[in-house]
């Protein structure tokens, strides 16, 4: 792999991805909304003038909505996630690529979550079939990696993933937070090892769709218990009976998908924390009151 292309260059995946790939003197074409692009792309209004002499090998896909489940909500996901799959097939045949790898979700996995199926998940699940059944008819390579939840060192997670923002914003801090007993785990994934994921998937010959999550699953309860110890500047998390408990989740075993692409996470829960704190970045981190 030479040049990559980047749907979603500007989100938080995305802009690592070009980071990443940049380290290893891979050049980068950017694809999205801003004029500043490489290639000025919209989701909802597909349609991009690419150039005849752009070429790349693989082109990678983070771009999404995330609207809620509500009528619009529904129209803005299915849009933006899924009906948009027939323009970015497009878009890598007028690029010559010979693979697309996506960012896709756990969400879409149904048993994932029973009872919380959300339209993002099942939209973001449409979407693979629709590159499967698509770029077969190209003969061009598909790769759908399933992320489980995502977090970062800027705080840029903070929009989608708010507990895990409020945990370093206290813990940070030093100030005790109440929040919800667990019934279950949650699954954290590093936004550095994703992108290297997804780069491993386009070097290598690997097709289909894979779940990704990480090998370390934790409650809630013990991220916080981490965040607090990694800070050291006191402060404690203390369960509050009168709230929702987190819901149990069920993450799928990833170990074959990371044989497959002979990678693991490097990254995990503690080191994931520790960064932050180095980076001194925490104040990105929240909302201070989320209930």
């Amino acid at each position: 792999m030479k040049t990559a292309a980047i749907i979603g260059a500007r989100s938080m995946l995305g802009s690592q991805l070009i980071k990443r790939l940049k380290q290893r003197g891979i050049a980068t074409v950017t694809i999205g909304r801003s004029k500043a692009d490489d290639i000025v792309f919209d989701l909802t209004a597909p349609g991009a003038e690419v150039p005849v002499d752009r070429k790349v090998d693989v082109v990678f896909h983070c771009a999404a909505s995330f609207a809620g489940d509500n009528e619009d909500g529904l129209r803005q996901n299915f849009t933006a996630n899924a009906a948009s799959a027939i323009a970015v097939a497009g878009l890598v045949r007028d690029l010559k690529a010979t693979a697309l790898v996506y960012a896709g979700s756990a969400s879409s996995e149904q048993a994932l979550d029973p009872g919380n199926f959300t339209s993002y998940g099942l939209s973001k699940g449409i979407a693979e079939q629709i590159f499967d059944w698509a770029l077969q008819k190209q003969s061009v390579r598909f790769c759908s990696l399933r992320f489980s939840q995502l977090f970062d060192t800027e705080g840029r997670c903070c929009d989608h993933q708010a507990w895990f923002g409020r945990i370093i914003a206290y813990a940070s801090q030093g100030q005790d937070i109440r929040m919800p007993r667990s019934d279950g785990v949650r699954n954290f994934l590093h936004v550095r090892d994703a992108a290297d994921l997804m780069i491993r998937a386009g070097e290598r010959d690997v097709a289909g769709v894979l779940d990704v999550a990480h090998p370390e699953s934790l409650t809630i309860e013990q991220i916080a218990d981490i965040a607090f110890d990694v800070f050291g500047k006191g402060g404690r998390s203390v369960i509050a009976p009168e709230k929702t408990p987190f819901r149990p989740i069920h993450f799928p075993d990833s170990a074959q998908a990371f044989e497959r692409m002979d990678i693991r996470p490097a990254i995990n829960m503690r080191d994931g924390v520790a960064m932050i704190r180095d980076a001194k970045t925490a104040a990105a981190f929240g909302p201070m009151d989320l209930t």
